[in-house]
């Protein structure tokens, strides 16, 4: 089953792409995903967190695909951004949504071209331009998104996630394939029992649940800063902590001495709010920790680019294989060599 078709029949109407890296590839799975849904006759929106479709990165200074857009398909762009292209377009709206590239305008493609897309930042802004898509005829809304704006991946903005990873995060291929199943791990995590949702929901705000459903809110202004006050909250009576907001490094930390820490669960919001140090996760993990989430993130597949634009590559075959024994269950593509979904 094509990627796209697998998405439709889930039903979902907005799927964010998230680069684990830049040039990890998320481009390239916009481009193959916009060439099936053309073959199968789906009309989707595209949009972007950041600028993406530039023939030259602004950061790294490397070459980067650009984005060709087909006939029919709607899409939200800056106003500088829309003049840089040249694929032809007719206006449906001007949003009023401003952006450093000018205000969010969304198109119709009239006629095939390339084109830059640089949508709205906020999460607010981007959810309401992924509903005008939708209103405009796209079946499937794509936000191509990035790991540091990795939140478009929450639950509350997008229904699911593409994670885009590859070769250029790293010339051992094992680094890569450790990287990738963090990440996987932190956004397909379990949902929490209704109990605890229903308490986090209620107060909305970092807090200490104990068995006999007692709350305890600690005096912190959040998380981020405030780990060691919660520890302290935290005795042989608690069932649950609810962290809002970001989970850290800083955090974990101040956690780890914590001598019950093994018998309770740390809720957060969704797996977007882990900005955790892989080997403190993992440490973390193995002494016992136990992390569930308001929200699941569904997590359609990780698409593989195999190719640096450094100038060096993995076997496209032995990567994939590679990727499929660390994540098992996980659909998997290579968007290079192009196929079907695995499982």
């Amino acid at each position: 089953m094509k990627i796209i078709d697998f998405i439709l029949t889930k039903n979902y109407k907005s799927v964010s792409i998230v680069g684990l890296a830049k040039n990890a590839g998320k481009t390239v799975t916009l481009n193959y995903l916009i060439e099936e849904a053309e073959k199968s006759g789906i009309r989707i929106g595209i949009t972007s967190t950041g600028r993406d479709g530039e023939s030259i990165d602004l950061v790294t200074k490397t070459q980067k695909p650009s984005i060709s857009v087909t006939e029919g398909m709607i899409v939200a762009t800056a106003k500088k951004t829309l003049l840089l292209s040249d694929a032809k377009t007719e206006i449906l709206e001007t949003t009023g949504i401003s952006t450093p590239m000018g205000e969010v305008i969304i198109v119709k493609v009239r006629q095939r071209g390339n084109i830059q897309i640089a949508g709205p930042v906020s999460a607010l802004d981007m959810k309401k331009i992924s509903k005008k898509l939708n209103h405009y005829g796209a079946q499937i809304v794509f936000i191509d998104g990035a790991i540091d704006r990795k939140a478009v991946s929450s639950p509350v903005i997008t229904d699911a996630c593409i994670i885009a990873t590859g070769a250029v995060l790293s010339r051992d291929m094992k680094k890569v394939l450790e990287k990738t199943a963090h990440s996987v791990e932190c956004f397909t995590l379990k949902k929490a029992d209704s109990e605890p949702i229903f308490i986090a929901n209620k107060y909305n705000k970092t807090c200490i649940i104990q068995n006999m459903g007692e709350v305890s809110i600690p005096d912190i202004e959040t998380s981020i800063t405030g780990g060691k006050k919660i520890s302290e909250l935290i005795n042989e009576n608690t069932t649950y902590v609810f962290i809002k907001g970001a989970l850290t490094t800083s955090l974990l930390k101040d956690l780890e001495g914590n001598k019950y820490l093994r018998g309770i669960k740390i809720i957060i919001e969704d797996g977007t709010k882990i900005f955790a140090d892989i080997n403190v996760w993992n440490e973390m993990r193995r002494k016992g920790l136990k992390v569930e989430v308001l929200a699941p993130i569904n997590v359609v597949a990780v698409t593989l680019n195999p190719i640096s634009p450094t100038g060096y590559f993995f076997d496209s075959v032995e990567f994939k294989s590679e990727m499929e024994k660390y994540l098992r269950g996980v659909k998997i593509i290579d968007v290079v060599a192009g196929g079907d979904l695995n499982g």
